[in-house]
C-alpha cells in the first residue's frame, strides 16, 4: 500500500466517524431541546387547564380578583402566574423573582405559547383566556422556567465534548498504532526483497568468483613460487623488479582472497569478551598507519565492557570502522572511538573528522564493491554489517553538522562486568 493510499484509507474513515458523531450529537441534543419544549407545552397547557377551573370556581364564588393568587404563590416549576382582565390589565401576579414580570400586551406575541429570556435563562410562556359564569373574560398567563432544559442541554454538550475528545485520542492512538504497524511490515517487506536480492545477485557473484579464483590462483601460485625462485637466483640489479613483480602477484592473491572472504558464510564462534582488549589490539594494528597519516587516534572505553560474540569478527568490525575513519581523514585531524552500555546494549562509534558522505551515495555505503575511494574494494562496510547483522545488530552512520561522520554499531547483550 502507498504511503498516499495509506492516509487516504486512514484517515478519511476517521474523520468521517467524528463528523457523524458531531452531526448525531447534534441532532439528539435538537431532539432532546424539542422533545421537552414540547412536554413543557403539554404540562403547561394542563396545568393552566387546573387553574383556570379552580380560579374560576374561586370568582364565582365572589373571591376578589386580586386574592385569588394567594394560593398559587409558587406552584413548583411555575416562574410567573398572573390574572388579567378582558382589556388585559394586570390584576393580581405572583413571581418567584421579586418585581419582576415578563408581560407586554404590546409586545405579546399573537400565539398561545412563546419562550423569552429573563434574568434565569428562557421561560416558557403560556397566555390563555376563560369566562366565569357571569360571563366575565379573564386571562390567565403562567411562566415555566427551562433552566432544568439548558442544565440538561448543557450537561449534553459536555459529554458530547467529552467522548468527542476521548474518539478523538483513541483514534490518532489506533491511527499512529496501524500506521506504525504498517510502517514495520512495509520495513520489512522492502528489507526481505532487498535481501532476496542481494542473495540472488551474490549467488551470481559467488559463482562467477569461484570459477575466477578457480582459474586465476593456480597460475598465480605458480608465478608466486617463480618470482621466489627468481628472487634467489636473479642477478642484483634485477632484483629490485622481481621483489615489485612478487608483490604485485601477492596484492592480485590478497583481492581475490577478500572476494572470497565476502561470499562466504559467516560461522560464529561465540565467546565472553572484553571489548577494550579487542579496541586495544585494533589501535595498535593501526597505529602505524595513523602516524603516516598524521591522524591522532583517540579511545574511551570503560574497562568493565564485555559481550558474548566472535572475537576474531568483531574484531574486523573495529578494525574496518577505525580504518575507514583513518582513510577519511587528513593530517592533523583525529579519529575517536567510544563504546558504552545502554539497556543491556552495547554501543560502539567510530567518529572522524573528514568531508562526511555524499548524502546521494548514503543510501550504498553498506552495499558490497561500492565505494568513494580510487583504491577501495568496497567490501570493508559491507562486512561490518555483515557480521554485526550475524551478532543479532545493527550498524548505521550520520553525517555531523560541521564535518565528519559517526558510525555506531548496536550489539545486543553487552554489559559492564566489575573485576
Amino acid at each position: 500500500m502507498k504511503k498516499k493510499e495509506f492516509w487516504i484509507f486512514f484517515i478519511l474513515p476517521y474523520l468521517l466517524v467524528l463528523g457523524l458523531f458531531t452531526i448525531v450529537s447534534h441532532l439528539n441534543r435538537n431532539f432532546i431541546q424539542t422533545r421537552v419544549e414540547s412536554l413543557v407545552q403539554e404540562q403547561l397547557q394542563a396545568t393552566a387547564s387546573i387553574l383556570k377551573v379552580n380560579i374560576k370556581e374561586l370568582l364565582d364564588e365572589g373571591l376578589p380578583p386580586g386574592n385569588v393568587l394567594d394560593r398559587y404563590a409558587s406552584p413548583e416549576d411555575v416562574y410567573f402566574i398572573a390574572l388579567l382582565d378582558g382589556e388585559e390589565r394586570i390584576l393580581d401576579w405572583r413571581s418567584q423573582f421579586e418585581g419582576y414580570l415578563p408581560f407586554s400586551r404590546h409586545n405579546r406575541p399573537a400565539g398561545e405559547f412563546w419562550i423569552l429570556d429573563s434574568p434565569e435563562g428562557p421561560i416558557f410562556n403560556h397566555y390563555s383566556s376563560f369566562t366565569t359564569a357571569k360571563g366575565t373574560q379573564y386571562y390567565l398567563y403562567l411562566g415555566y422556567s427551562l433552566k432544568k432544559l439548558n442544565l440538561l442541554l448543557a450537561y449534553s454538550r459536555r459529554n458530547f465534548w467529552l467522548m468527542l475528545g476521548i474518539l478523538a485520542v483513541a483514534g490518532l492512538i489506533i491511527f499512529a498504532g496501524v500506521y506504525r504497524l504498517h510502517s514495520y511490515y512495509q520495513h520489512a517487506s522492502e528489507e526481505a526483497l532487498r535481501q532476496a536480492q542481494e542473495k540472488e545477485r551474490f549467488k551470481e557473484i559467488s559463482g562467477f568468483t569461484a570459477g575466477v579464483a578457480h582459474e586465476v590462483k593456480n597460475p598465480l601460485n605458480s608465478l608466486a613460487l617463480l618470482f621466489e625462485l627468481l628472487e634467489k637466483k636473479a642477478p642484483e640489479e634485477l632484483s629490485r623488479q622481481v621483489s615489485l613483480g612478487k608483490k604485485e602477484v601477492q596484492k592480485i592473491a590478497g583481492i581475490i582472497d577478500r572476494f572470497s572472504e565476502v561470499l562466504k558464510p559467516l560461522s560464529l564462534k561465540s565467546e565472553k569478551i572484553k571489548f577494550s582488549e579487542i579496541l586495544k589490539e585494533e589501535i595498535r594494528n593501526l597505529e602505524k598507519e595513523a602516524e603516516d597519516r598524521g591522524v591522532k587516534l583517540k579511545a574511551e572505553v570503560p574497562e568493565s565492557i564485555t559481550l558474548e560474540g566472535d572475537r576474531l569478527l568483531l574484531g574486523r568490525v573495529v578494525h574496518n570502522l577505525i580504518k575507514n575513519g583513518l582513510e577519511a581523514s587528513k593530517n592533523g585531524q583525529a579519529v575517536k572511538a567510544r563504546a558504552a552500555i545502554k539497556k543491556k546494549t552495547l554501543l560502539f562509534s567510530v567518529e572522524d573528522e573528514g568531508p562526511g558522505i555524499d548524502p546521494e551515495k548514503s543510501e550504498y555505503v553498506f552495499e558490497p564493491f561500492v565505494s568513494s575511494k580510487t583504491t577501495g574494494l568496497g567490501i570493508g562496510l559491507y562486512l561490518v554489517r555483515k557480521i554485526v547483522e550475524a551478532h543479532q545488530g545493527k550498524v548505521y552512520f550520520k553525517n555531523k553538522p560541521e564535518a565528519g561522520t559517526i558510525f555506531t554499531v548496536e550489539l545486543p547483550g553487552g554489559r559492564h562486568e566489575q573485576p
